[in-house]
């Protein structure tokens, strides 16, 4: 049986993360904000394992820019990783680094790096697809950055039930995580489709503008809590009329 909110059915919140990361999102919604949603699976991405050629010396370090790197790169043995996010920090510490956690950006971990510069050979354990240029920007400040593609990020179709929603139902939210992401939906909308959408950043958010979206809300920071609050945001406005 559907769950009811004051009466009426609940709104269709479609996620298009990996499915353990849409769990972990979907985990951190107050209750008073769940019970007025329907999750809907549609992950336009899948984590995919890549084999590769590489051994971490003892005196070595990593960089790790998500979680999912973590999950993929050997036990950290207690050799230190920098880390974006406080996500994938945690991971890192609990996969046995000794994680540092370098702010929720590329930019603020390129920035803490070149102002403190490790004196030891560092890998960035990564995805196919990244942004931000990590690797050659530190090589350039002098570091010795050696980036190793570790998983991909294969990209998927909107499901069946998500095309339908997003054609037939009258409000429709979709939060996006990001711009690859943004642009594999951006193609997989269906045509006069109009969903609300919380973007995780102004990058994950450019995309949209081909879309005749019914709202575009920007989180004020790069993060799952600040996504949170986007999505309080816009269901105010949705019971507002």
């Amino acid at each position: 049986m559907p769950r009811v909110f004051m009466g009426t059915a609940p709104i269709p919140l479609i996620m298009t993360r990996p499915v353990e990361a849409n769990a972990r999102f979907v985990a951190q919604l107050p209750v008073s904000l769940s019970k007025r949603l329907e999750v809907i699976e549609s992950p336009l991405v899948e984590i995919v394992p890549e084999r590769a050629d590489f051994e971490i010396g003892p005196g070595e370090a990593v960089i790790f820019t998500s979680a999912n790197g973590v999950q993929h790169a050997p036990d950290g043995q207690g050799r230190q990783a920098f880390c974006v996010g406080q996500r994938t920090a945690e991971a890192a510490g609990a996969a046995g680094w000794e994680s540092v956690f370098c702010g929720q950006t590329a930019d603020a971990l390129v920035s803490s790096m070149l102002a403190a510069p490790p004196a030891v050979r560092l890998w960035h354990l990564a995805g196919r697809h990244t942004r931000g240029q990590i690797a050659e920007r530190l090589t350039a400040g002098g570091l010795q950055v050696t980036r190793v593609t570790v998983y991909d990020q294969a990209l998927r179709p909107l499901t069946a039930q998500a095309k339908s929603l997003l054609k037939q139902a009258k409000t429709v939210i979709v939060p996006i995580f990001s711009p690859r992401t943004a642009t594999q939906f951006v193609q997989e909308c269906p045509a006069g489709a109009r969903p609300h959408i919380v973007a995780l950043s102004e990058a994950v958010a450019a995309p949209m503008g081909q879309l005749g979206c019914a709202s575009l809300e920007v989180a004020p920071a790069p993060d799952a809590q600040a996504v949170v609050k986007c999505l309080e945001k816009v269901m105010a406005r949705i019971s507002l009329g």
